[in-house]
């Protein structure tokens, strides 16, 4: 019989469930204790180490990975509040489940289960006493090397996030108490942005419409061709015609101009319509 000793009422019970809704679950005898859980089979063709060590990595990845998670979030990074713990916690799955791409991740393609799996071979666990706490505390370095991994890429992620939202929280504020320069300008996309009020202007011309000031405070941030001219001018509306209205340019205006945006379709736009006739 193997015996599995666990830290706690929770986890005890988190175990069972994911034991008795395994498959092949009718071929062994559950024995329940505080604190542990025996497992007999019930016909000498069984193997309790092929029926376990999926249950097991299960366990590890559903039960107690967040849990480690967070104490690096809290413990190593010191984000204490618990909102924060959380939205960092999603990033950090979002970046697991590949959802979120470009990160500068310095790992393989190894699944992270791989390791526990690898661990839990070397263990004869047909006849044994399994310690949940001591296989977590000596074996499973290189499964939490890349739960930590995966943490450090989603706080960095956090935090461009965060400084992302002060960005657009200010061009907000600076386009609510600026004046306009134009009442109301068009943005065509089509493989690349086009502020079409200053399409046939001169570059010279078209740096009388840039607030320098301003640029200068948000240098990494601001597109010098459409955000910078956009932002100065302040527009009251913006008509932008675009086939996508995913790309994270368009999210930056709509963010910054809320209201003020109306997003048509690309082949809506006719410029001797929508544009002279306006400013004739």
């Amino acid at each position: 019989m193997l015996e599995i000793t666990f830290e706690d009422d929770y986890d005890t019970a988190a175990f069972l469930h994911l034991l008795r809704n395994a498959d092949q679950s009718r071929h062994i005898k559950v024995h329940k204790a505080p604190g542990k859980i025996g497992i007999e089979k019930t016909h000498s063709s069984v193997s309790i180490q092929a029926f376990i060590q999926p249950i097991l990595t299960r366990f590890f990845t559903e039960c107690k990975e967040d849990e480690y998670m967070l104490s690096v979030i809290e413990g190593d990074y010191y984000f204490l509040d618990r909102d924060e713990q959380q939205q960092i916690l999603q990033l950090a799955h979002s970046i697991m489940e590949g959802e979120l791409e470009g990160l500068p991740l310095n790992q393989d393609d190894t699944p992270r289960e791989h390791y526990i799996i690898q661990e839990l071979k070397t263990i004869c666990l047909e006849e044994n006493v399994l310690s949940i706490r001591s296989f977590m505390t000596f074996r499973l370095g290189k499964y939490y090397e890349r739960l930590r991994g995966y943490v450090e890429a989603a706080i960095d992620e956090y935090k461009m996030e965060q400084e992302y939202q002060t960005f657009i929280q200010s061009l907000r504020e600076y386009v609510m108490a600026k004046e306009p320069m134009i009442e109301r300008v068009h943005i065509v996309h089509d493989d690349y942005f086009v502020l079409w009020e200053l399409k046939f202007v001169s570059e010279r011309e078209q740096k009388k419409y840039i607030d320098r000031r301003f640029i200068r405070e948000h240098p990494m941030y601001i597109d010098s061709r459409l955000l910078a001219p956009l932002v100065s001018i302040a527009p009251r509306k913006i008509d932008l015609y675009t086939e996508n209205r995913e790309h994270a340019m368009v999210q930056t205006i709509q963010n910054i101009f809320q209201e003020r945006v109306r997003i048509l379709s690309l082949d809506s736009f006719h410029p001797e319509e929508n544009i002279f006739e306006e400013h004739s």
